[in-house]
């Protein structure tokens, strides 16, 4: 499985990318609430004396009141809803980044243990050639019975390294899975990371510039800038006051008692009123005072935020654009010196040690110096891809395809240069991204050394159940 397909991966199932998603929800609630009007109030009242045992007078009355809002509240509302949910946007952004980067260097550490358990399972194979070889000339009366055990010694003690580093390996994979979202037990087979990487040509200034241009948390610092003065204007809104019309219907039903000379008795009568009123609050006390204040100050504080990061991500591109290139130069140093020379080495005492010419102890000493070194070049291009990770995520976005130099230029120098004796020349100018990189393949070290043929775990996908 790729790079790529693991991070898709992990948007899909990682439970904090799924819950920081539904940020948007809710902002996108809000925005929508923001933009409703105040909904109108109706009111109604019977009352009557008969109730408590008096006259069959009554009063009825019905009203709807609307509250209508000035100075452009609902408009600045929406600006803030608005606001928040591009800010909810840049963050789960570049909560997502943050993860793709973490994801990336898990596997370059999980790939760079497959690259050792290989190295060490085929010096396993050459040292057991060498067994065979040594147990020969013992018969023969050629070495004594101490440079077999010294050989076998030394094979078990791979055998002990290659326990060890399958270790790491298995808890790499499982760390790979936790941090994607499978579970512990789910078969995960990940694909290698080119030997002959892609070399960038970008300068530090245009990377600085791209990292000031689509960092994700930047966006979400000045959306807060916005944020705070969208909220301002809506507090010093909220200061002037909301007008509420409204509209009154009343009937009243009297009864008059008339005197009884008149011999009429009692006479009901009813009044059908209507009323139209106005309501204002007049800003005495209250004119929103404190918040007017509170969001002036949330608006500095975004200000002094923006600020700090935009320093810190200049900083943050200059040291991860330096790792790189120390990165770089250290794994081209073991690429195209250390270990092709150590492999020359073993190769040249081993046979000697056929011919007779060095002991056994020659052998074992300079095949230790070649596993040192063979460790040196695993570490150093995990290193390598790792700095990689590093500036994307200083970065914040993956590298442009421009910015890499053609197909046929790698980090690494030319080899005819190298095997014809020039020293090599490096020319680095930024990081590549391991997401976004063109394999050259080469021969991987160590390989002619083995007596034997065997697949190179390197260029086989590894694979994260039982070996």
């Amino acid at each position: 499985m790729s790079i790529e397909r693991l991070v898709s991966t992990g948007f899909e199932r990682r439970a904090d990318l799924l819950g920081a998603r539904q940020r948007l929800a809710v902002a996108e609630g809000r925005l929508i609430q923001s933009g409703l009007r105040p909904n109108p109030t109706l009111e109604t009242e019977y009352g009557s004396a008969r109730f408590l045992g008096g006259s069959a007078e009554s009063q009825f009355d019905v009203g709807v009141s609307q509250v209508f809002e000035t100075a452009g509240k609902r408009r600045k509302r929406v600006e803030v809803a608005r606001a928040e949910l591009e800010q909810a946007r840049a963050e789960v952004l570049a909560l997502e980044r943050r993860f793709a980067a973490e994801v990336r260097s898990s596997y370059a550490r999980a790939v760079a243990a497959g690259r050792q358990l290989d190295a060490l399972e085929r010096l396993i194979v050459a040292n057991e050639e060498l067994v065979r070889i040594t147990g020969a000339r013992l018969r023969e009366g050629d070495v004594a019975p101490i440079d077999l055990n010294v050989v076998r010694v030394e094979t078990d003690r791979l055998r002990a390294q290659v326990i060890r580093t399958r270790a790491d390996l298995e808890g790499e994979i499982i760390s790979l899975r936790a941090l994607v979202g499978f579970e512990t037990t789910e078969p995960l087979r990940i694909a290698p990371l080119p030997d002959r990487p892609l070399r960038l040509d970008i300068s530090i200034t245009d990377l600085t510039e791209i990292a000031l241009r689509e960092r994700a948390d930047l966006r979400a610092a000045r959306l807060g800038e916005q944020l705070g003065r969208a909220r301002i204007r809506l507090a010093q809104s909220q200061a002037t006051p909301n007008i509420a019309g409204s509209v009154r219907y009343s009937r009243e039903r009297r009864i008059t008692d008339l005197p009884q000379s008149l011999g009429v008795g009692s006479v009901g009568q009813t009044d059908n009123v209507l009323r139209f009123g106005v309501a204002v609050e007049l800003p005495v006390f209250n004119k929103n005072q404190g918040e007017i204040l509170s969001a002036t100050g949330e608006r500095e504080q975004a200000v002094r935020q923006r600020e700090f990061l935009e320093a810190t991500i200049k900083r943050d591109v200059a040291l991860a654009y330096r790792r790189y290139r120390a990165a770089a130069e250290a794994f081209v140093l073991y690429a195209t010196q250390i270990v092709p020379r150590s492999e020359e080495n073993v190769r040249s005492v081993r046979a000697a040690y056929n011919l007779g010419e060095f002991s056994i102890f020659d052998v074992v000493n300079e095949q230790r110096r070649l596993i040192e070194s063979e460790t040196g070049y695993n570490e150093a291009l995990r290193d390598y891809y790792n700095a990689l990770a590093e500036l994307e995520t200083a970065l914040g976005t993956p590298i442009p395809n421009t910015g890499f130099a053609a197909s046929s230029v790698s980090v690494l120098p030319d080899l005819d240069s190298i095997n014809s004796g020039n020293p090599p020349r490096l020319v680095l100018a930024s990081s590549p991204s391991p997401s976004s990189i063109t394999p050259a393949q080469v021969t991987m070290p160590l390989q002619t050394i083995a007596p034997t043929s065997k697949k190179l775990a390197a260029s086989q996908p590894i694979s994260g159940t039982q070996p």
